[in-house]
């Protein structure tokens, strides 16, 4: 009977000093910011992201020329019944077309952006950073006023995406 409340006070110790424990580890942890679109554009084959989007460009383009007069005249109110159902077409065609060049563009992107996310990663790991932010990100969301330009691993990324 005598050993209930001792494994009982055993066992509320730990529970108590385990927290404490924890407390007293502080592992430092460094956060890094990184140039996410400069690190994509500095990728090997990002060019052909580049060739995509001027092929998309040209056909977008002239649909855009053609849209405009007509959202113009639908704004101020002179366009006639005709000209609205040619402006809808023509805006739907526009919409299919862009999703036709995101759905060419994105097999293109997505192994480059798996590659940066990896290169971030090493040069991360061996920098001993344990958080990596979009600098563009933090900036526009608030999260971060400051940081120290010792903590900008862009260009270290940059050379490691290179090799």
């Amino acid at each position: 009977m005598k050993r209930f409340p001792l494994v009982a006070l055993l066992v509320a110790l730990g529970a108590l000093l385990t927290p404490m424990l924890a407390q007293n580890r502080t592992v430092a942890s460094r956060v890094g910011f990184v140039d996410a679109d400069a690190l994509v554009q500095a990728h090997p084959d990002y060019k052909k992201v580049q060739d995509l989007q001027a092929q998309a460009r040209k056909d977008l383009n002239p649909l855009e020329e053609k849209i405009k007069p007509l959202e113009a005249k639908i704004r101020s109110g002179q366009a006639t019944a005709k000209e609205r159902q040619d402006y809808e077409a023509l805006v739907k065609t526009y919409q299919d077309t862009v999703k036709k060049w995101q759905e060419r563009q994105n097999p293109v992107l997505k192994p480059i952006l798996e590659d940066v996310d990896k290169a971030i990663a090493k040069v991360a790991k061996a920098q001993g950073f344990s958080v990596v932010m979009s600098r563009q990100v933090a900036a526009q969301s608030g999260l971060v006023v400051y940081a120290d330009d010792d903590t900008d691993l862009t260009e270290a990324v940059k050379k490691e995406l290179k090799r």
